[in-house]
C-alpha cells in the first residue's frame, strides 16, 4: 500500500507540488496564530488557588465634608479605622455571609495595581523577586478568601490570627525557588541594611495561587499591615465578603445590596459598590488582556474556518479528477476500501511532510524571538509546558499537524468515498 502511495505521489509530483507549498504556508500561519490563543487559553483554565465562587468584594468610601450626616470628631484615623472594622462585622452578620475581611490596600488578588519585593533566604545570597499582599491580621483574611495552608504550616484560620509582630506568609512555590524545599519549617529572610542584618520569619505558606485570573500562579507574599494609617488608604478600603455553601451569588447580591446602601454605614464611612468576585476578574481581564485575546482566538476562529474551506476545497478537487484512475482501479478489481485507504493515505503523507517544513521553517522564527509565555509579566516558579521550549514546541506542532490532518482527510474521503462507490463502467464511460 505505501510502495503504491509513494508511487502515485511522485507520478504527479508537479500537482502535489502545489498542494505542498500551500500546505507548508498554512503550517506557518497556523503556528503564528494557534500559539498565543492555546497559551492563554490554558492559563485562563488553570484554578485560581483560591475559592473565588462564592466571594463578593464591596467598596467602602468617606463621606466629604459637606455632606450631610458628617462627623468631624469622628475623621481621625482611629475612628475611621474602627468605624470601618465595624462595617465589616456587620457584613459578617448578614443572612447568608460566612465569613468577611477587610482589605485596606491597592494589592490584593484580581487588583487592578500590584507590587513586587526582593526577598533572600537565611544563609544564602540570591534575591528573588516576588508579588506582595498586603493584610489586616485578626480579620479572617485568608479563611475568607479561601487559601489553602501549605504542607506542614498551620491551617488558613490561624494564619489570619497570628500575634503582633512582622512577618512573611509565602506560597509555596516561593519557599521552593528560596528554601528548596515546599515544607514549612519555620524558614526565615534576611535583609543587609549596611552592617545591620535582620531576620524576618517566615509564619506559614499557602498553596501557589494566581494574583490575576488571566495569569499563571506567580510566587507572592503576605505581608501583615501594622498600625496602618487609614487616612492614606481611603481610596483603598474594601471589604471581602464569603457566601455561606449553597446561597445564590446572583441572588444576594440582589439582596444585599439595597441593605447595604442603608445599612453597612459606621460614623464617615459608608458602603458604596458591590461586585461579585468573577466580575472583578473579568473586569481585570477586560482592562489588560480580554481584547487581544478575543482579537487573537477571532482571527484564529476565522483562519480555522477559511482552512478548513481552502484545503477542504483545493483536496475535494484534486480526488475528484481522479475518478477515472479509481475506474480503472476498480475494474482490477481493487476494493473501494482499499481505494479510499490509499486516498487518505497520500494526503497522509502530503500532510506530514508539510506540517514538518512548516515547522521547521517556524523553529528558526522561534530560537530568535522565543514562543508566547502568555499575559504574565512575572515569570513562574512552577515549570509547565509553557517554559519548557522543547515541550510547548512539541505541543503546538502536534496541534497544527492534527488539525491541518483533520481537515485533509475530511477533503480527501466525502469525494473518494462517492467516486469508489460508482461501478468501473460509469467511472470510464468519458474514457
Amino acid at each position: 500500500m505505501w510502495k503504491l502511495i509513494i508511487k502515485n505521489l511522485w507520478s504527479r509530483r508537479r500537482r502535489n507540488g502545489w498542494l505542498l507549498a500551500e500546505l507548508i504556508l498554512v503550517a506557518i500561519l497556523s503556528w503564528a496564530i494557534f500559539d498565543p490563543v492555546m497559551v492563554v487559553t490554558y492559563e485562563r483554565h488553570l484554578p485560581l488557588g483560591y475559592d473565588a465562587d462564592r466571594l463578593c468584594m464591596v467598596s467602602v468610601a468617606m463621606l466629604p465634608p459637606e455632606a450631610p450626616g458628617y462627623e468631624p470628631q469622628a475623621a481621625d484615623s482611629a475612628s475611621l479605622m474602627q468605624a470601618y472594622l465595624n462595617l465589616v462585622d456587620r457584613a459578617r452578620q448578614y443572612p447568608g455571609v460566612e465569613q468577611a475581611a477587610p482589605v485596606l490596600s491597592f494589592v490584593y488578588p484580581g487588583a487592578m495595581g500590584s507590587g513586587t519585593s526582593d526577598f533572600v533566604a537565611e544563609g544564602d545570597s540570591v534575591v528573588h523577586s516576588a508579588l506582595y499582599i498586603e493584610f489586616l491580621p485578626h480579620t479572617h483574611f485568608f479563611e475568607t478568601y479561601g487559601f489553602q495552608s501549605g504542607e506542614g504550616s498551620m491551617s488558613a484560620a490561624r494564619l489570619s490570627d497570628l500575634d503582633n509582630g512582622y512577618y512573611y506568609i509565602m506560597t509555596e512555590d516561593l519557599l521552593e525557588e528560596m528554601f528548596h524545599t515546599h515544607t514549612y519549617r519555620n524558614q526565615r529572610c534576611l535583609e543587609v541594611n549596611g552592617t545591620d542584618t535582620f531576620y524576618t520569619a517566615v509564619k506559614g505558606t499557602v498553596k501557589a495561587c494566581k494574583y490575576l485570573s488571566d495569569w499563571r500562579p506567580v510566587p507572592m507574599v503576605f505581608m501583615p499591615q501594622q498600625n496602618p494609617d487609614i487616612r492614606s488608604n481611603l481610596d483603598d478600603m474594601r471589604m471581602v465578603i464569603r457566601l455561606k455553601e449553597g446561597v445564590s451569588m446572583e441572588r444576594f447580591l440582589h439582596d444585599f445590596r439595597p441593605w447595604m446602601l442603608r445599612q453597612l454605614r459606621a460614623g464617615n464611612l459608608y458602603a458604596r459598590e458591590l461586585q461579585s468576585y468573577d466580575e472583578i476578574n473579568a473586569a481585570r481581564e477586560f482592562s489588560d488582556s480580554t481584547a487581544l485575546y478575543r482579537r487573537n482566538l477571532s482571527i484564529a476562529l476565522f483562519f480555522l474556518i477559511n482552512l478548513c474551506l481552502g484545503v477542504i476545497g483545493t483536496f475535494w478537487m484534486q480526488t475528484r479528477t481522479r475518478r477515472e484512475e479509481v475506474g480503472v482501479m476498480l475494474s482490477y478489481g481493487a476494493t473501494p476500501h482499499r481505494i479510499r485507504l490509499m486516498l487518505l493515505g497520500e494526503g497522509t503523507v502530503l500532510t506530514t511532510l508539510a506540517t514538518f517544513i512548516g515547522c521547521f521553517i517556524y523553529l528558526q522564527y522561534a530560537f530568535s524571538e522565543g514562543l508566547n509565555k502568555g499575559n504574565s509579566w512575572m515569570p513562574a516558579v512552577i515549570p509547565s509546558w509553557v517554559d519548557n521550549f522543547g515541550l510547548h514546541f512539541f505541543l503546538i506542532s502536534l496541534v497544527v499537524y492534527v488539525i491541518l490532518l483533520l481537515v485533509v482527510w475530511i477533503g480527501i474521503y466525502i469525494p473518494a468515498r462517492r467516486i469508489s462507490a460508482i461501478s468501473p463502467t460509469e467511472a470510464l464511460r468519458d474514457e
